[in-house]
């Protein structure tokens, strides 16, 4: 795949705008302005992995004080943020929580339902109960928005695989803009794509664009023992070296193992990586150098096996 990343601001002014966002997010209780920018991504014909390198603009971000499984927000009340939000996505959330500061930044929460002052998700571990965190609220990135603008994508015949925690997978088959579930008929463009998640696109060759802001905090990325886990880096200005991933130590030393893929179409296997714990390992479990060439191309994947269920903290895109 061939992705190009051109973004709004000169490169000076990125530089500078990246190194100041993340302060904005602890100290606003309104939208802070983001960094934006659009890929352009040519599929081959053929089966690639996809994991878009960006997320939707937030709704909001600020301070929360966290009970139970309950987020307090300041001033949610708008025409497009109300009780009735969440009664127009049928099987799939619309909108979720990210922490984004302290030890459990980069987690994220699906939001079940709200009032004008809080928020109410699923998941959230016990420690944080009684904390008050900085939080931001986003819509879901959905297969909508991966074709949002397409070209050469064909009704009923191209389509995307998607892996499930319990080990199953969804298909989506495209048509007419949108796609559709396995039957055919039910709309499915709702169908959500998780930070740092991808899916298998298999076409007769096209190109999408994927468009939004540049995620400027860690993601938290579950890998579950029960599938073959889909998951990609969240740069989408260029590759990410293996050894800089931050994955090692979230795989099980010398048995949890990862595979990266050609970009011919073929889903080739070109690298197997493995970790004694803290370090990538080669296919042949020797040290992978820090200068190796291997990588993860932005808007790209590769997948993970895992023994036990556990979860992958990717490091922010931005230096702080």
């Amino acid at each position: 795949m061939t992705n190009t990343v051109p973004f709004r601001f000169g490169f000076f002014s990125l530089l500078v705008a990246l190194s100041s966002v993340a302060n904005l997010f602890a100290q606003s209780t309104t939208v802070s302005t983001p960094i934006v920018g659009f890929s352009n991504i040519n599929l081959p014909s053929g089966s690639a992995m996809v994991v878009p390198g960006f997320v939707k603009p937030a709704v909001y971000s600020g301070s929360s004080a966290v009970s139970g499984q309950v987020f307090s927000v300041s001033g949610l009340v708008s025409s497009s943020f109300n009780s009735s939000n969440y009664s127009d996505r049928p099987n799939y959330p619309k909108y979720y929580v990210e922490i984004t500061s302290g030890p459990y930044e980069g987690y994220t929460f699906d939001i079940i339902s709200n009032t004008t002052t809080s928020v109410s998700v699923s998941d959230v571990p016990s420690a944080l109960s009684g904390q008050t965190v900085s939080m931001t609220i986003r819509p879901h990135f959905v297969l909508d928005d991966l074709v949002e603008n397409q070209s050469g994508l064909s009704d009923y015949s191209d389509a995307v695989n998607l892996s499930n925690p319990d080990g199953s997978v969804t298909t989506r088959f495209y048509a007419s803009g949108s796609w559709l579930a396995e039957d055919f008929s039910t709309p499915a463009g709702h169908t959500v794509v998780y930070p740092g998640n991808g899916v298998v696109f298999s076409s007769g060759g096209a190109k999408v664009t994927t468009s939004g802001n540049v995620k400027t905090t860690k993601t938290v990325v579950p890998l579950y023992s029960t599938t073959i886990n889909y998951v990609g880096q969240m740069n989408p200005s260029g590759a990410t070296k293996v050894t800089n991933l931050g994955i090692a130590g979230a795989l099980s030393p010398y048995s949890d193992g990862m595979n990266a893929f050609s970009n011919d179409g073929s889903l080739t296997t070109v690298g197997t990586y493995y970790s004694d714990g803290s370090a990538i390992l080669d296919a042949g479990y020797s040290p992978l150098a820090g200068n190796a060439a291997d990588s993860v191309a932005s808007n790209s994947g590769f997948a993970v096996s895992v023994g036990s269920s556990t979860v992958w903290t990717m490091p922010s895109v931005v230096n702080p």
